[in-house]
């Protein structure tokens, strides 16, 4: 089994329990013959340093990795099966183009290693594919597996993707002018009939429920939604 601990502590312990049992076996059956002492010492250095070279102590098995994310690109051929797309990336083929076209060049995707990384498509496709899914289906072994990669990978595209999509926050968002504002009042008067304090809160949404993954321990009630889950309800509001 694979240690979530730091490999330099791993090592230090393993190292520091086989020095423990070669005190306790010389102390409890010591070797009088003066060639068995010498094997015995051979072999213990052996041992010490294989403990020091190897990054995993005990060999590990592949997992076996047959993904099905390469649907989504035979599901993108036929506007028939764009429904499927949408499925399996909540984004249509068009969006999920475009998304790509903005993010494909962005540094975090390239490295100098040579090992190049998994292409820009397939990172992008797996964090859509993981933002999609919530409670036991957004399990990253479940994720690994629908997606045919690593658990790591899964949570490396994901940070790759977000950083890169964060990158593009000044070229979409800024704040409106007072000008700009004013125009949305005026609006909001003329249609909506929204006077004096209400006026100042020229542009708010609907709420929108966030689900959460799962019934909050404290008044976990208070968070159950016509929806039939548990979730926080988010509202926007800029003055």
């Amino acid at each position: 089994m694979r240690s979530t601990m730091p490999c330099q502590t791993v090592h230090k312990q393993t190292k520091c329990a086989y020095i423990f049992y070669m005190i306790l076996r010389d102390l409890f059956t010591p070797t009088t013959n003066l060639k068995d002492l010498c094997h015995q010492h051979d072999f213990d250095m052996r041992v010490l340093l294989t403990i020091k070279q190897r990054r995993y102590i005990n060999g590990r098995s592949p997992v076996l990795k047959l993904g099905n994310l390469s649907l989504a690109w035979e599901f993108a051929q036929s506007p028939s099966d764009h429904k499927h797309f949408v499925n399996m990336l909540r984004v249509s083929p068009e969006v999920f183009d475009t998304i790509l076209c903005l993010i494909h060049d962005h540094p975090i995707f390239y490295n100098n290693s040579n090992n190049p990384q998994t292409d820009v498509q397939t990172q992008l496709a797996v964090t859509l594919y993981r933002m999609g899914r919530y409670g036991n289906g957004a399990s990253l072994e479940d994720l690994a597996q629908d997606a045919g990669f690593s658990e790591g990978s899964i949570e490396n595209f994901t940070e790759h993707c977000f950083t890169a999509i964060e990158g593009l926050h000044d070229t979409f968002v800024r704040q409106l002018t007072p000008q700009e504002k004013e125009v949305e009042k005026r609006w909001m008067d003329e249609h909506l009939g929204f006077v004096g304090t209400w006026r100042e809160g020229w542009i708010m949404y609907d709420g929108t429920i966030v689900v959460l993954y799962k019934r909050p321990g404290l008044d976990g009630d208070a968070y159950y939604t016509l929806k039939a889950n548990y979730g926080l309800n988010a509202q926007v509001s800029s003055y």
